[in-house]
Order: structure tokens, then C-alpha cells, then sequence
């Protein structure tokens, strides 16, 4: 017969819908992450802040929760999506660390080569640099603070698109 552990709650996998959620809602209170995806223009970032209507509005049009843009080609916008990966116990050999998972949350964020130059910058550099202000060491996704795993350049659509490939690492109980 084998024994029943009890489980403490839910894992750091079942909790990744959540981490999701709380990720978007980030993302849309942020001015700047949400007028580079509306405002095709220049001077995007000078504009009228969004409606909380036309913030929740850029969900599955510009900002999706997963790793997937439905025609890009024939759309010249900016988007962000997300992923996960590389979801694992800490076990190492110890059975302290068993307690505890890691994984990583992706951020794909890419616009189209004529959208690039704003009067801000590049217009993919500053969304960078937001998320990057918006999520590294934040609290309240898992236990403790994400961390910047790391960020690489990100090509598609045979260039038309580019941006960036960001990763934070999160640690949760199991």
C-alpha cells in the first residue's frame, strides 16, 4: 500500500493560469506598454492614456496569453504575447528543495518594422525597458521576486517583425 501525502495547496503548474491573468493586468495598467500597442504612431507615448474599455479591448488583438498573433502579416502592429516553460522541481538532491518549483514566464514582444521609430526611441527598446521596470524583482507572482533570466533579440515574418524574447523566472511552494 502507499502512502497518501497530503497536498498543501495547488502547484506552481496549476497556479500558471493565475500567473497569466496577473501578468496581463500588469501589462494593461501600464501607459506605455498600452499606447505602443494601440497608437500606431510617432509620438505614441504624447497621446490620450486609454479608456480602461480600449485597455481591456487590446486582449486577444494585441496582447495575448499565449504564444500565438492570428495574421500578422496583414495587420502593421505592435503585439506582446506570452508562454511558460521549463517548469521543474527543485530537487538537486536534496530533499529540502522538494518543496518548491521554478519555471519561466516568456514575453514576446515584436512590432512591425515600419512601427518601430517613435518619437521616444525604438519603439521595442522602450517597451523592453517598461517591462523590464514592471516585472523584475516585482512581488506577488509565487513566492518571492521574479527574476530576469534573460532577453534575445526576436526576428519573424521574414523581418517585418522584430522585438525581444524576455524571460523572468518564478519560484513557488508546490
Amino acid at each position: 500500500m502507499t502512502k497518501q501525502v497530503k497536498k498543501r495547496g495547488k502547484s506552481t503548474i496549476q497556479k500558471i493560469p493565475k500567473y497569466k491573468m496577473d501578468v496581463l493586468k500588469r501589462v494593461l495598467e501600464s501607459d506605455v506598454l498600452t499606447k505602443y500597442m494601440y497608437y500606431e504612431d510617432r509620438d505614441a507615448l504624447f497621446k490620450d492614456s486609454l479608456s480602461m474599455e480600449d485597455r481591456n479591448n487590446l486582449l486577444y488583438q494585441r496582447l495575448f496569453p499565449y504564444r500565438f498573433v492570428p495574421s500578422p502579416i496583414e495587420n502593421q502592429s505592435t503585439y506582446i504575447t506570452l508562454g511558460v516553460n521549463g517548469f521543474r522541481r527543485h530537487e538537486e538532491g536534496f530533499k529540502v528543495f522538494d518543496d518548491y518549483q521554478s519555471g519561466e514566464i516568456y514575453f514576446y514582444l515584436f512590432t512591425h518594422t515600419d512601427l518601430m521609430q517613435t518619437d521616444n526611441g525604438v519603439r521595442q527598446d522602450v517597451m523592453l525597458a517598461e517591462i523590464d521596470r514592471l516585472f523584475d524583482s516585482c512581488t506577488g507572482l509565487g513566492m518571492g521576486e521574479l527574476k530576469l533570466r534573460y532577453v534575445n533579440e526576436l526576428w519573424m515574418h521574414n523581418n517585418k517583425f522584430g522585438g525581444y524574447t524576455v524571460s523572468f523566472t518564478i519560484t513557488d511552494l508546490k
